[in-house]
């Protein structure tokens, strides 16, 4: 029954200093043991008193019921206890106390040895003030000090009724002094020492508790970047078949579109699959660029020059009241970036700014140089040190909250309703930052705005001139042979289909061991292996490694509906790399096979 007494007890201590938790404990079993002995010193004052014959043989009230009525404080200093107020219920314990047996010192008329008698309590109270204290080690001092002034007053109060000569006095001030003042110095340098014991044993729990909570930190990060891998390979997974199956899509459409009378019903219709088709293509990028599985083409970039460019677009993304603010930086330098990449970061960027802003508000793209020496604390990933281009987007919007702000790259995630948001745009934004060597901050704050910062690595490459926009044109052809090697069926049909139209001499397969027959047949002669870079028995560049060895000269196409970069392997980026992504248009295709084979 105790066991469990005091197990309830210390329920109220479980979340508390483990320092207090143990002392609480101790003083528990020490405020039974004083609840114990009063009663018995009770008893002992009542039954001194009544074969006392100077007090006639009679109980002296003035002193028991004092005496008894401490019980009642001491009953709710206990209530405080088991209530979890240790401090409070220890100082109160030895301010009642230091009260009690001072004030019965004084009211005792007993004779000298029962005053001498009760003494012993004064020290037996000096004992208990380590356990009162936590950090401040000179209230013992203190008490131990009250303590000895009492003793003073005490005496010159009593000499006169206890009829002690003078050395008599001085000799029982000086016996009761040494002994306050060598318990109150015992107890100081226990105190002190076991201070620095607790000390140490709180710093061992607070590093155990730190490497906890670090352990649990790095393991949530482990699982989140599991769970971010997986949901990027169902993605990638998705996406590869998804544009397998737009590029026979848009592919077909377009040669049917091609067939048509430009203002017919069924050529509206067409126009509005292929419409459909690049919506879908779109998509499929942002899942490709989340799971950092698209192909990239970086090249130099001017940013500003880039951010000129599709000004117009983002405006009319905005729609009215939104207004852009352009700021850009002076004598900003070039990054390395894919340019379709960095169109895909400032669009969602901005659509996700307005989108904060129902009730219209300020967009601001600012450009600038900066050199970093120490990383923001709150770039993801790490910023090396070095020079950057710095992109900033920033709203007048209401902010975000501080509970979703380590949330928000995460795909699927949105605040939005049910319906008016996929998720997955800033998850896209995050993909494409990381894909393009750069880094992404965030600051909000609540009613503040928002201001998204990308950090691109500068570069001293020049950038290309502007590349000449498209023009309709006939598709080009050629007579050259072609080993087309594809593993969906409805892919290699169309574009055996289209390259056979324009005159190429096509040999087709769905896997690379075939393929690498057809090339070794004697007079062969392929001018162009046009290969997907993930085939059933093997990757397109080992094909092509194998495919050289009878054909030294022949030149290689890779297509891929997704960036699982097998391209990257073999150390493949050492030579020139031609690719062309899937869902193509007939034209794409057209225009790619001919750059190839004329360079």
């Amino acid at each position: 029954m105790f066991t469990a007494t005091l197990k309830r007890a210390m329920r109220r201590y479980e979340g508390a200093d483990p320092v207090i938790r143990m002392k609480a404990k101790f003083f528990f079993l020490v405020y039974l043991l004083i609840l114990a002995v009063i009663p018995v010193a009770i008893a002992y004052s009542a039954w001194s008193q009544l074969h006392n014959p100077i007090l006639g043989h009679r109980l002296n009230l003035t002193v028991l019921i004092p005496e008894t009525l401490i019980l009642l404080p001491l009953a709710a200093i206990l209530i405080l206890l088991l209530r979890g107020h240790f401090s409070l219920s220890a100082h109160l314990l030895l301010v009642l106390l230091f009260l009690a047996i001072w004030s019965i010192m004084v009211l005792d008329r007993s004779g000298e040895l029962s005053r001498l008698d009760t003494i012993a309590y004064v020290l037996g109270a000096l004992t208990l003030t380590p356990l009162a204290v936590i950090r401040h080690k000179r209230a013992i001092l203190l008490y131990g000090a009250a303590n000895l002034l009492a003793l003073a007053l005490f005496l010159f109060h009593a000499r006169g009724q206890l009829q002690m000569p003078f050395h008599r006095t001085m000799e029982y001030f000086a016996d009761n002094a040494v002994a306050i003042i060598f318990i109150t110095l015992t107890a100081f340098t226990a105190l002190l020492i076991n201070q620095r014991a607790l000390d140490q044993m709180e710093h061992e729990l607070a590093e155990r508790r730190r490497q906890e909570s670090e352990k649990e930190r790095l393991q949530a990060q482990l699982l989140h970047a599991h769970k971010m891998e997986s949901v990027g390979r169902l993605a990638g997974g998705v996406a590869h078949d998804f544009n397998n199956l737009l590029t026979t899509v848009m592919g077909n459409a377009g040669l049917a579109l091609a067939k048509l009378e430009p203002g017919s019903e069924t050529s509206a219709r067409l126009k509005d699959i292929m419409r459909a088709a690049d919506s879908a293509a779109a998509l499929t990028r942002q899942l490709l660029t989340f799971s950092r599985r698209q192909v990239i083409e970086p090249r130099p970039l001017d940013l500003n020059r880039h951010i000129e460019k599709i000004a117009q677009l983002l405006e009319r993304l905005l729609g009215g009241g939104v207004q852009l603010v352009l700021l850009p930086g002076s004598g900003v330098g070039p990054i390395m970036a894919d340019p379709g990449q960095i169109e895909q970061i400032l669009i969602n960027l901005t659509i996700n700014a307005r989108d904060a802003m129902p009730k219209g508000g300020t967009i601001t793209i600012m450009t600038r140089n900066r050199r970093i020496v120490d990383s923001p604390p709150a770039a993801s990933p790490v910023v090396k040190p070095g020079d950057y281009v710095i992109l900033s987007v920033a709203d007048t919007g209401a902010g975000i909250p501080e509970a979703d702000r380590h949330r928000i790259f995460d795909p699927f995630f949105t605040t939005k309703p049910v319906g008016q948001g996929t998720g997955l745009g800033l998850a896209t934004v995050y993909g494409a930052v990381q894909q393009n060597g750069g880094s992404i901050e965030v600051e909000s704050g609540s009613g503040q705005g928002t201001v998204m910062t990308v950090y691109f690595p500068a570069t001293g490459l020049v950038p290309r001139a502007a590349e000449p926009e498209d023009r309709p044109a006939d598709l080009p052809g050629g007579n050259e042979t072609i080993l087309l090697v594809e593993d969906d069926a409805m892919v290699l049909e169309y574009i055996q289909l289209i390259l056979s139209s324009l005159g190429y001499r096509i040999l087709a397969t769905a896997d690379g061991s075939t393929a690498l027959g057809l090339a070794a047949a004697p007079n062969a002669r392929i001018d162009l292996l046009l290969t997907d870079v993930i085939l059933p028995d093997m990757t397109g560049m080992t094909l092509a490694v194998q495919a050289h060895k009878n054909a030294p000269g022949l030149k290689v196409l890779y297509m891929s509906a997704h960036a699982e970069s097998v391209i990257d392997h073999d150390g493949a980026r050492e030579t020139v790399i031609h690719f062309i992504a899937k869902p193509f248009t007939t034209q794409e295709l057209a225009n790619k096979v001919r750059q190839v084979l004329d360079d």
